[in-house]
């Protein structure tokens, strides 16, 4: 990483610690006019400099490859993010109609539910999902992280079986009801500790926000692994999808700034 994008790396991380430029100085024992020039980008320091300044930050040097070049902050990027966005808010309004579908079949005998209306919703909850979830996976392409594009693949995926499910058990009265349930319960759940992990290694681009996002998501993940805390789990998953549109926005908003900078 050259100059002054290394100055603002090293800026944004002591400030994210909570650190003076005077309590840096006295984590790495270098002059606090050098460490004033290095965040001004008016010098470039010697490799050990960069080492002794990034291990007295507590961050990992081999993390800079992983921070996105002026190239990769692209314009189609944005687009994408803020589609993600959008369709993430109309997935997750359908998603409160879905749930009122879905407890109207499997919780009441009175409620006859048009097997159209019910189809065009599943398949709209698949459709603006895609979209939403893939946002996340272009975030994983920018910001390259190692759980969160698989994670966001494998929820796709898992969310398409367990849509299939749903309609299976529309179609077959006589279908093992509470199995299949318990069977999406424990997809999703082992699949969303993957994805929450993921999240919670944004911390240093998105701040708590994605910490709080990636905590409720492993909860989320457990409370469906256990089954029987499955409902609870519900409600924590709409606050994590909460935070994950947040996030989005987040991100598009940071890809924006970024992109502002270098014209």
């Amino acid at each position: 990483m050259e100059q002054p994008e290394l100055g603002k790396k090293i800026l944004e991380l002591r400030k994210s610690s909570g650190l003076t430029q005077e309590e840096l100085v006295a984590r790495c024992n270098i002059n606090v006019r050098t460490i004033q020039r290095i965040e001004a980008g008016e010098v470039m320091p010697r490799g050990y400099t960069i080492r002794t300044i990034f291990a007295a930050l507590d961050f990992d040097i081999k993390q800079l490859s992983k921070i996105p070049s002026g190239s990769e902050i692209s314009e189609k990027s944005a687009k994408w993010i803020i589609w993600a966005f959008v369709s993430g808010l109309i997935y997750l309004l359908l998603s409160f109609w879905e749930s009122f579908l879905d407890y109207q079949l499997f919780f009441s005998t009175e409620t006859e539910i048009s097997s159209i209306s019910y189809t065009l919703v599943k398949l709209g909850i698949i459709l603006f999902y895609s979209f939403f979830i893939f946002g996340f996976y272009r975030i994983g392409q920018i910001w390259t992280n190692d759980w969160i594009k698989p994670g966001a693949l494998l929820l796709l995926a898992g969310t398409i079986i367990c849509i299939a499910a749903d309609l299976y058990l529309f179609l077959q009265s006589d279908a093992y009801v509470e199995a299949v349930l318990a069977g999406q319960a424990v997809l999703i759940g082992s699949i969303y500790l993957v994805f929450s992990y993921g999240l919670l290694k944004y911390h240093m681009e998105f701040g708590n926000m994605a910490t709080v996002a990636g905590i409720t998501g492993i909860l989320t993940g457990l409370a469906f692994l256990s089954v029987i805390f499955s409902l609870p789990g519900l409600f924590l998953l709409t606050i994590n999808e909460v935070l994950a549109l947040v996030i989005l926005y987040r991100a598009y908003d940071k890809i924006r700034i970024q992109r502002l900078e270098i014209l």
